[in-house]
C-alpha cells in the first residue's frame, strides 16, 4: 500500500510547519536520488523546488556614465526562506540588440549578495534587460529567471534603423505609410537591396527595396482607415534584424474578457474579469455597458486606473450573445461593440469570494446535479487541501477562514467524481500580519543641505516581537524619483506576484501601496492576468542540473582515439593563478568526467592550467572542458511607438543637466577631468601596450571565450572557427600551399602573436592554434609602420604602403610556439566572482566656505544593500544629504531566515 506524505480530509488537518517539513524532506530526497515521483499526491509541481531570484535596483531609469546598483536575494520558491542551494548567481546586462553587454558572477551567502554595473559614456540609449539566474533554476525552463527592463537615455542623437514614420492621408481618402530605413545602423557592411517584412494587422508582405542616392531606403505603403497596427522588420545581408511596431489609431482600445473559472456556463451566474489596454499595451481606465442580442443593457462595468475590473451576469443564456459597449467620446466609435466569449451549454463554475475573515467557495454545475466532486487548493505547487463534497441540485458551498491560509496566490480546483479537473481559479490571499513590520526613528524632524542624517531601524513581527532581519536602505529624491519608485517592482510585489505569474505586470508596486484597499485590485489581476499564467501549474519533465554552491569547473578526459569515450581513474591536476594560487587534484569517474569546486576568487578572469596523466601507462590524455551556456535570450520589445513618460523625461533632463554642471565646475576650478575607467572595456596588458605602441589600437576585438564557445566537435583549429562564425570580421581562405590564411578588407595582412611577429614560414602553424589557447583575436586596420613590418618579414624591396595587422594573444604569452598545445595540457581562463564595491557619497564632517562652490546634485542620496539587525531587531544607518531641497524617500526592504518579508517607505524634508 502506498504511503502518502500528507493526507488531508479537512482544512484544519493541514498546518504550515508540517508542509515545510514535507518540503525539506522531499528536497533532500530529490537531490540525493535525482529523481521525481509523479505519484506523489502532495507535490503537484516540482517548481516548488526552484529558487526565486529577486534583484532590488536603485531605480529603473539611467543615463550614460551612471552606476546600476543592485541587491540580490535568493529564496526557496515555496516558503521564501533564503536559499542555501546556490552560491553563484549570474547577472547580465543585455542591450536592445539582444547581446550580453556585461555579465557578473555574484557571490551569494545565506541567500544574499550585491553588486553593480557601470554604464560607459558611449553606451547607446534604449531599453536594456537585466536578468539573473542560477544553474539550478535552468531545470525549470524560463519560469524562474529574474527579468527587469530599464531605460538608458543619452543626450547624443542616435539614428534608428527605422525612422521618419508618417501616416499620410490624402484628399482622395487614400492612406499610406511613409517610412525610412537605414540598415547600416545595425550592419555597417550591408549593401544593395534590403529585405523588409511588413505586417499590417493580419496582412503580411515581403519587399526588396533599393537604396537612393543618400544611401537610405524609402517606402510608401498603402493602408486603410480600419488598420490598427503596423510592424516593419528589416533583415540585412549579414542577417542583422530590427523590428518596430506602431499604432495607427491613437484612440485604439483592446478589451478582453476572462470568465472566472474558464468559461461562461448556461443558467449559471458568471463573474467575468476584463482588461482594457491602449495602443501602447498599457492599461487604460474605461467604463461601459454589457448588452444582449436585443441591445438591452444587462449590467454596467467600470475599471480601475490600470484598466482592469469585473462584473457579474446572472444566469447566462447560451442562446444569447453578449457584447460590451464603451462610454466613448468619439462619435465614430459610439456603436463599436466588443463580443464576450460564447456561453457554454454545459459546464461548471468555481467562484471564490472573500467576505470579512472568511473565504467562500461556491461550486456549481448545470449537468452534475447530485453527484460527488472534489474541491482542492494548492500553494506554490504543494497541495494544501482536498475534500470530496456532494452537489445538491448542482451547487455546493464551503467556508474557510482566510487566516489559516498562507499569504499569496492560492490555486483552487474543482474536479469531477473521477478526479478530473473541470474548473480552476486563482485567488490572492492578503495577510498583512505575516509581513515584517519596519519602524524607523530619525535623529531630527527636518534637515539642512549636507547635514548628517542618522536612522535607527527596528524590525518586529505582528506581535511587536523583535526579529533578526536582513535589510537594504535606499534614499532618493522624491520629486525626481518618487513617482517611478511607487509603481515599480519591490520585494513584496516580486515575491507575492511577479515571481508566480507569467508575463509583464504593469506597475507592480501599485498593488502594495500604503493606505489603499488592494483586495479589489488584486482580485482584478487574478481574474485577468492570473487566469492561465501560473508558474506552478505544471510539473517539469526532468530536473538534472545540480545546484552550484561555489565556483566550479568541469569537463571530461577523452580517449585518445575517440572524443566520445571517456576514461576513468585519470588523475587531473589543475593550477589556478588567482590572488591565492591553488592546486587541485582529482580522479575521473566511470565516464571520464571531473568537477572541481574552487575557492572563492574575485576580480578579473582567472587563468588556469589543467594536465592529465595516468602513471601506470605513462600517457597523456586529451581534455575537454564543459562550456557553461547562457539561457536563450528572450527580449520583450515594446510593440508600439510611444513618447517618453513625462515624469521620466523630467528626470532624464535633470540628470544630464547635473552632469554638465559638474563638468563645467571641474573645468572652471582647474581640476583635471579624468576619463572614467570602464571595467568591462579593453584592458591594456603589457603585450597589448607593446602592440598598440607599435601598430596602433585595434578596430575589432573578438574575445577568446567567444571563439571557444563557437568551437564544434569538427573544428580543426582557430581559423576553422573564424571561417564559419566571424565572416563579417575576417576573411579566411585557402592558401596556394593548402593551409588557411586570414586577410582583412582584401588588403595585405600580417599576424603578430603576443607582440611577436610571426615569420612567413610559420604561417601554416597559425590555423591550427587551439581555440582554448586564444585569449583574444584583434584586428588593427591600416596599421602604423606596416611597410616596415612587411619588409622585416619578407625582405621585399617594394613593400605595400599600408595594410592590416592581426594581433593574437594567447594564454601562454610566448608567441606562435608557446601556443602549440602539448597533449593532455589545457590552458584557459574562467570567470570568477565580481568584486562588489561600496556606494560612495560625499562626507561633510567639516565644511569650509570653498566647499560650497562645488555642487552636490545627487538624486540617489544613499544605498546600503546589506544591513543585519541584532537580537533586538535594531540596526543604524547614516548618510549626508545633498544640495537639493525638498522631500526625500527612505525605502527599506527586508527578509528574515523564516522567509517573512517587509517593505516600508518613509519621508523626511531637507530645507
Amino acid at each position: 500500500m502506498k504511503k502518502k506524505l500528507l493526507i488531508s480530509h479537512s482544512f484544519y488537518s493541514v498546518s504550515m510547519p508540517k508542509i515545510k517539513n514535507v518540503i525539506f524532506f522531499f528536497l533532500a530526497f530529490f537531490i540525493h536520488f535525482n529523481s521525481w515521483s509523479q505519484n506523489n499526491d502532495t507535490i503537484l509541481s516540482n517548481a516548488a523546488l526552484a529558487e526565486k531570484i529577486y534583484l532590488q535596483l536603485d531605480r529603473k531609469t539611467y543615463t550614460n556614465e551612471d552606476t546600476i546598483w543592485f541587491k540580490c536575494i535568493l529564496s526557496n520558491a515555496f516558503d521564501h526562506i533564503p536559499s542555501h542551494l546556490s552560491g553563484v548567481l549570474y547577472v547580465e546586462l543585455i542591450g536592445p540588440n539582444e547581446m550580453i553587454r556585461q555579465q557578473k558572477l555574484v557571490k551569494i551567502k545565506n541567500g544574499i549578495g550585491h553588486n553593480y554595473f557601470d554604464l560607459d559614456k558611449n553606451i547607446k540609449g534604449g531599453t536594456y534587460l537585466i536578468r539573473a539566474y542560477t544553474k539550478w533554476n535552468e531545470n525549470f525552463e524560463k519560469d524562474f529567471l529574474f527579468k527587469e527592463y530599464i531605460q538608458v537615455f543619452t543626450n547624443d542623437y542616435q539614428e534608428e534603423p527605422i525612422s521618419n514614420i508618417k501616416l499620410i492621408k490624402e484628399q482622395s481618402k487614400k492612406n499610406y505609410l511613409q517610412v525610412t530605413f537605414n540598415p547600416t545602423v545595425i550592419d555597417t557592411l550591408h549593401k544593395k537591396k534590403l529585405t523588409v517584412y511588413i505586417n499590417v494587422d493580419d496582412k503580411t508582405d515581403t519587399l526588396f527595396i533599393k537604396k537612393d542616392s543618400s544611401n537610405k531606403y524609402h517606402l510608401n505603403y498603402n493602408i486603410t482607415d480600419k488598420n490598427q497596427f503596423a510592424t516593419f522588420k528589416i533583415l540585412t545581408k549579414n542577417n542583422k534584424k530590427y523590428i518596430k511596431t506602431f499604432a495607427l489609431d491613437k484612440n485604439y482600445i483592446d478589451l478582453q474578457f476572462f470568465p472566472e473559472s474558464g468559461e461562461m456556463v448556461h443558467s449559471l451566474d458568471s463573474k467575468i474579469g476584463f482588461k482594457a489596454t491602449d495602443a501602447n499595451g498599457k492599461g487604460k481606465f474605461t467604463e461601459g455597458f454589457i448588452l444582449n442580442d436585443k441591445d438591452s443593457i444587462i449590467t454596467s462595468f467600470t475599471s480601475n486606473e490600470l484598466g482592469m475590473g469585473s462584473f457579474i451576469i446572472r444566469k447566462t443564456d447560451s442562446t444569447q450573445n453578449y457584447f460590451a459597449r464603451l462610454k466613448h467620446h468619439h462619435l465614430q466609435n459610439e456603436k463599436l461593440l466588443y463580443p464576450l466569449p460564447k456561453v457554454a451549454s454545459l459546464g461548471n463554475n468555481l467562484a471564490i469570494n472573500r467576505i470579512g475573515k472568511n473565504i467562500f467557495i461556491n461550486a456549481s454545475s448545470n449537468y452534475i446535479l447530485n453527484d460527488s466532486i472534489f474541491i482542492s487548493f494548492s500553494f506554490r505547487g504543494i497541495n494544501l487541501y482536498k475534500k470530496r463534497v456532494k452537489l445538491n441540485k448542482g451547487k455546493a458551498k464551503l467556508l474557510i477562514p482566510h487566516n489559516g491560509l498562507p499569504e499569496g496566490i492560492i490555486s483552487f480546483t474543482m474536479s469531477d467524481h473521477l478526479d478530473q479537473p473541470v474548473a480552476r481559479r486563482l485567488f490572492f490571499n492578503e495577510k498583512h500580519d505575516k509581513r515584517i513590520k519596519i519602524n524607523l526613528t530619525k535623529n531630527q524632524k527636518k534637515y539642512h543641505k549636507r547635514e548628517l542624517t542618522n536612522l535607527k531601524i527596528q524590525t518586529t513581527n505582528a506581535k511587536e516581537e523583535p526579529v533578526k532581519t536582513n535589510l537594504s536602505v535606499l534614499v532618493i529624491n522624491k520629486k525626481e524619483l518618487g513617482t517611478i519608485q511607487s509603481i515599480r517592482q519591490n520585494i513584496l510585489s516580486y515575491f507575492l506576484l511577479d515571481s508566480e505569474l507569467k508575463g509583464h505586470i504593469e506597475n507592480p508596486g501599485f498593488y502594495f501601496s500604503e493606505n489603499k484597499s488592494m483586495h479589489y485590485h488584486l482580485e482584478a489581476l487574478m481574474l485577468t492576468q492570473g487566469w492561465s499564467k501560473y508558474n506552478y501549474s505544471k510539473p517539469y519533465k526532468s530536473v538534472k542540473i545540480q545546484p552550484e554552491p561555489s565556483l566550479t569547473l568541469s569537463g571530461k578526459v577523452n580517449h585518445i582515439f575517440s572524443s566520445k569515450k571517456g576514461i576513468k581513474d585519470i588523475e587531473v591536476t589543475m593550477m589556478t593563478s588567482g590572488k591565492e594560487k591553488s592546486l587541485y587534484k582529482q580522479l575521473t569517474d566511470s565516464l571520464g568526467q571531473f568537477k572541481f569546486h574552487l575557492n572563492d576568487e574575485y576580480g578579473d578572469d582567472m587563468e588556469i592550467l589543467l594536465q592529465t596523466s595516468k602513471k601506470l601507462k605513462n600517457k597523456n590524455y586529451p581534455l575537454e572542458l564543459d562550456i557553461k551556456e547562457t539561457p536563450l535570450i528572450s527580449f520583450l520589445h515594446e510593440k508600439p511607438i510611444k513618447s517618453i513618460d513625462s515624469i521620466i523625461e523630467v528626470f532624464v533632463e535633470k540628470s544630464i543637466e547635473k552632469k554638465e554642471t559638474q563638468k563645467k565646475f571641474e573645468m572652471q576650478y582647474g581640476s583635471v577631468l579624468l576619463e572614467e575607467v570602464d571595467i568591462t572595456a579593453y584592458k591594456m596588458t603589457p603585450n597589448r601596450k607593446k602592440v598598440a605602441d607599435r601598430y596602433g589600437k585595434p578596430n575589432t576585438v573578438i574575445d577568446g571565450k567567444e571563439i571557444l564557445a563557437k568551437e564544434k566537435e569538427w573544428s580543426y583549429g582557430l581559423y576553422s572557427v573564424l571561417l564559419f562564425n566571424f565572416p563579417d570580421k575576417v576573411r579566411i581562405q585557402r592558401h596556394p600551399d593548402q593551409y588557411l590564411h586570414a586577410t582583412v578588407n582584401n588588403m595585405p595582412t600580417l599576424v603578430v602573436i603576443d607582440g611577436i611577429p610571426v615569420a612567413i614560414h610559420d604561417y601554416h602553424l597559425i590555423p591550427n592554434i587551439p581555440p582554448s589557447e586564444v585569449s583574444s583575436f584583434e584586428i588593427i586596420e591600416y596599421a602604423n609602420g606596416f611597410n616596415l613590418l612587411y619588409y622585416d618579414l619578407t625582405k621585399s624591396p617594394y613593400p605595400p604602403p599600408w595594410g592590416n595587422v592581426i594581433a593574437i594573444y594567447t594564454h601562454a604569452k610566448k608567441g606562435i610556439y608557446g601556443a602549440v598545445k602539448p597533449k593532455g595540457v589545457t590552458k584557459n581562463t574562467i570567470s570568477v566572482f565580481s568584486e562588489p564595491i561600496k556606494f560612495y557619497s560625499p562626507k561633510y564632517d567639516s565644511i569650509n566656505e570653498n566647499d560650497w562652490q562645488k555642487p552636490d546634485l545627487r538624486s540617489l542620496i544613499h544605498w546600503q544593500p546589506v544591513l543585519n539587525t541584532n537580537e533586538l531587531g535594531e540596526v543604524s544607518s547614516s548618510f549626508y544629504n545633498a544640495d537639493k531641497p525638498g522631500e526625500m524617500i527612505i525605502v527599506i526592504e527586508a527578509i528574515n531566515d523564516k522567509g517573512e518579508i517587509g517593505y516600508q517607505e518613509f519621508t523626511y524634508t531637507v530645507n
